[in-house]
C-alpha cells in the first residue's frame, strides 16, 4: 500500500511539472489522428473496434498511474474516456477527451518523471540511512544522534551589547539562537552547518559539535564533521583537525578534511606535521572505491607537495595517478580522471608535458582548466610569450578574458607596459564575446581591477568599466576595490569619486545578506593588504546590516559570517574586539 501511494504521489507530481514541458511539443507536433469522442457513430465503427496502438500506448500509460482500470486492448470505452478526461483536467491541458499523439507523450513522459522520482527518493532513503549507520557506528559520532527536544530559540535574550561591542563569541551565539529559530528542518540544517564551520574556526569544537547535534539529515551531519575538522585546519590548529578527523566515519569526508589539513600546512614553510598528514592522507586513499576519485585526490595531493617544495613527491604521485587514470576502462571515466592529471601536472610547473598529453584527452570542455593552468605557469615563469600562446587555444572567451587580464599584469610589472595595453585590448574583445550575461559580468570586473594594477593612472578608466556590470552586486564589489586602492595610493578625491557609484550599486544589491557578505570580503581583503582602517569600515557596514535582517535563516547565516570574518580580524582570539 505504501509503495502504491509513493507511486500514485510521484505521478501526480509528474503530471503537475509536465504542462509546460510538453506545451512545446503539443504546439509543435503536426495535427494528430484523433479518436472520435463516440466511436460507435455510422462507419467508423468497424475501424474502431479493431485494436490502435495508440489507444494501447494511452491505455498503458494511464494504467500505470492508476488512473484507469479497463482492459489494455487498445479499443476506446467509456472508462478510457473519462481517464483521460480526468488527466487532462489535472495537468492543465485542453479538457477534450481526445487520445492524441501529444497526450500519449505527456502521459509517458509523466510516467518517467514519476518513476525518476522515485528512484531518487529511493536513493535519498539509502543515503541517509547509510550515513545514519555510519554515525551509529563510532561512539564519538553515535550521540550526535541521539533524540532530545527540539531546539528552541531563547525569545528573551537581548543582542544590543554585542552589537555594540562584537566578539566572534557573542556573535556566534546569537547566530546559533537565530538557526535555533528557522522552523523548516532542511533551512535550519543549512544554517546550523554554517555556524559551526564559524564556531570550529574560532575554536570553539564543543559549541560546534552541540550545532553537529542539532542538524536532522545524518547526511549532513557527515559534512558537518568535515567541515569542522577543515575549518579548524584554516585557522593553523592542525593537531584540533586532525582529532576531529578521527571521529568521521565517511572515507570521503575523512579525506577531504585530511586534503585541507596537508593543504594548509603545505602553505607553512617547514611544517614538521605535513609527513604525518601525507601518511594518513594515502592510508585514508585506500578506503576510496571510485578509480577515478582516487585519481583527482592523488592529483591534488601532488599540488600540495609542489607547493611545500618537495618536487620529487610531487613527481611520484603524478606518475602514480597518471598510471591509474590509464588503467580506468570506462574511455570518458578515463578521460576526466587523466584531465585532472593533466591540469596537476601543469600546476606544478611543467606545462610543456601537459600540454603534450593533453592531445590524449577527446572532451574539449576538459582542456579549459588545463590551459589556464599551463598559461598561468608560463606567465609566472615570465614567459609572457607562451603564455599568450597558450591562452589564445582557451576556446571558451570568459576564461580565455580573464587568462588575458592576468597576463597584461604580470607584463606591466615586468615594466612592458605597451604590451600590456595590448593584451588588454584582446581581454576586452574576448569579453564582449561572451553570451552568457554573468559570465560577461564577471569577465569585466576581473578585466577592471586588472587595469588598477597595471598603473595608477588606470582608475577612473577602471571605475568606468565596472560601472558597466549589470549585476549590482560584482558592480559594488569592483568599485569599493578600487576606492580602497585609490584612498591607499592617496587619491583622496579619486576614491570620494568612486564611492558614490559603490553606494548606488550597493543599495541596488536587493539581498541583505548579500551585501554582508560582499562587505565581509572587502574587509578581509583589506585587512590582508594592510589596510586596517579601511577594513574597520567595512567591517562596520558589514555588522550593521546584519544587525537589521529579522529573517531567523538569514540572520544566522549572515551572523556567521560576520563572526568569521572578525576572527580573521582579531587574529584569532574570539573574545577580542576587532583591530586590537
Amino acid at each position: 500500500m505504501v509503495k502504491t501511494r509513493s507511486r500514485l504521489f510521484c505521478h501526480r507530481l509528474a503530471a503537475a511539472l509536465m504542462p509546460a514541458l510538453v506545451m512545446f511539443a503539443v504546439s509543435a507536433a503536426p495535427a494528430p489522428a484523433a479518436i472520435p469522442e463516440n466511436p460507435a457513430a455510422g462507419s467508423r465503427d468497424d475501424a474502431v473496434k479493431a485494436p490502435d496502438p495508440l489507444v494501447r500506448r494511452i491505455q498503458e500509460a494511464l494504467a500505470a498511474a492508476r488512473r484507469y482500470f479497463g482492459p489494455v486492448d487498445g479499443r476506446f470505452n467509456a472508462d478510457l474516456d473519462r481517464a483521460a478526461r480526468a488527466y487532462q483536467k489535472e495537468s492543465g491541458l485542453k479538457v477534450d477527451g481526445l487520445l492524441t499523439e501529444a497526450l500519449a507523450d505527456h502521459l509517458e513522459t509523466g510516467e518517467k518523471v514519476g518513476a525518476l522520482l522515485l528512484r531518487l527518493a529511493g536513493a535519498r532513503s539509502a543515503n541517509i540511512d547509510e550515513a545514519r549507520r555510519a554515525l551509529l557506528s563510532r561512539p564519538a559520532t553515535r550521540r550526535l544522534l541521539e533524540g532530545g527536544d527540539e531546539p528552541v530559540a531563547d525569545p528573551t535574550r537581548d543582542a544590543a551589547p554585542c552589537f555594540s561591542n562584537p566578539t566572534a563569541f557573542c556573535l556566534l551565539a546569537e547566530a546559533a539562537e537565530s538557526a535555533m529559530a528557522v522552523f523548516k528542518p532542511e533551512m535550519r540544517d543549512w544554517a546550523l552547518g554554517e555556524v559551526l564551520a564559524a564556531q570550529a574556526k574560532a575554536g570553539l569544537t564543543e559549541e560546534a559539535m552541540d550545532s553537529a547535534r542539532r542538524i536532522h539529515d545524518p547526511r549532513l551531519i557527515m559534512v558537518a564533521l568535515r567541515d569542522i575538522a577543515k575549518a579548524q585546519a584554516v585557522a593553523g590548529r592542525s593537531d584540533d583537525a586532525l582529532a576531529a578527523v578521527e571521529i568521521i566515519p565517511d572515507a570521503l569526508r575523512r579525506l577531504e578534511a585530511l586534503e585541507a589539513i596537508a593543504s594548509t600546512q603545505a602553505e607553512r614553510s617547514g611544517d614538521s606535521g605535513l609527513k604525518p598528514t601525507v601518511e594518513r592522507y594515502l592510508s585514508a586513499l585506500k578506503d576510496i572505491d571510485d578509480a577515478g576519485k582516487q585519481v583527482a585526490f592523488r592529483a591534488r595531493l601532488a599540488e600540495i607537495m609542489s607547493r611545500s617544495g618537495d618536487n620529487a613527491a610531487a613527481l611520484s604521485h603524478l606518475t602514480e595517478a597518471e598510471a591509474s587514470a590509464r588503467a580506468i576502462p570506462e574511455a570518458s571515466q578515463r578521460g576526466a580522471a587523466l584531465r585532472r592529471v593533466v591540469s596537476a601536472i601543469a600546476e606544478t610547473g611543467d606545462p610543456e608535458r601537459a600540454l603534450a598529453l593533453l592531445k590524449e584527452v577527446d572532451d574539449k570542455a576538459d582542456h579549459t582548466p588545463v590551459l589556464v593552468s599551463a598559461a598561468t605557469a608560463r606567465m609566472r615563469a615570465g614567459d609572457a610569450d607562451e603564455a599568450l600562446s597558450i591562452a589564445a587555444a582557451i576556446e571558451a572567451e570568459r576564461y580565455r578574458a580573464v587568462m588575458l587580464s592576468k597576463i597584461a599584469v604580470a607584463q606591466a610589472g615586468s615594466g612592458d607596459r605597451a604590451a600590456a595595453q595590448n593584451t588588454m585590448d584582446k581581454a576586452f574583445v574576448a569579453t564582449g564575446e561572451i553570451k552568457l550575461p554573468f559570465a560577461r559580468d564577471y569577465a569585466f570586473s576581473r578585466i577592471a581591477l586588472a587595469m588598477i594594477e597595471i598603473g595608477d593612472n588606470e582608475y577612473a578608466a577602471a571605475a568606468q568599466k565596472a560601472g558597466n556590470i549589470d549585476d549590482a552586486k560584482l558592480r559594488a564589489t569592483v568599485l569599493w576595490t578600487i576606492a580602497g586602492k585609490q584612498r591607499r595610493a592617496g587619491f583622496e578625491e579619486g576614491a570620494a569619486l568612486t564611492e558614490k557609484p559603490a553606494d548606488e550599486a550597493t543599495a541596488a544589491i536587493k539581498s541583505s545578506l548579500s551585501r554582508v557578505w560582499m562587505f565581509c570580503d572587502i574587509a578581509a581583503g583589506r585587512f590582508a593588504d594592510g589596510e586596517r582602517e579601511s577594513a574597520r569600515t567595512a567591517f562596520g557596514r558589514a555588522l550593521a546590516e546584519a544587525k537589521d535582517i529579522k529573517n531567523a535563516w538569514g540572520r544566522a547565516r549572515a551572523l556567521s559570517k560576520v563572526a568569521s570574518t572578525l576572527i580573521e580580524l582579531s587574529v584569532d582570539n574570539v573574545e577580542k574586539q576587532p583591530f586590537e
